[in-house]
């Protein structure tokens, strides 16, 4: 298993649409289902939505389950902002898919 490093501001055009999400989640599910990790930099991201996390890792959630996301999805390169807003937005989504 390699892992592969995704710059979100190099695969989307933004990080607060749908349509943004869906870029990412593409390029995520690519390198998930050749069995490798990935690391996801947020490097220069200043923002995101909610719309942006449910298309992008809800979606690999629910095409990978939950813990895919938790063993092969390393998130790097965020403010504290951002940091914050990821683990409230996946903490709601544990607890959904547990549920």
């Amino acid at each position: 298993m390699k892992t592969v490093q995704i710059d979100i501001k190099q695969v989307s055009t933004g990080t607060l649409s749908n349509t943004d999400g869906l870029t990412l989640k593409i390029e995520i599910s690519k390198v998930l289902s050749q069995n490798d990790a990935v690391v996801l930099s947020f490097a220069g991201v200043g923002a995101i939505s909610s719309s942006f996390l449910n298309s992008s890792l809800g979606e690999i959630v629910d095409d990978f389950g939950i813990d895919t996301l938790k063993n092969k999805i390393r998130i790097t390169n965020y403010t504290p902002t951002i940091a914050d807003f990821i683990r409230k937005y996946l903490k709601e989504l544990t607890l959904l898919k547990t549920s």
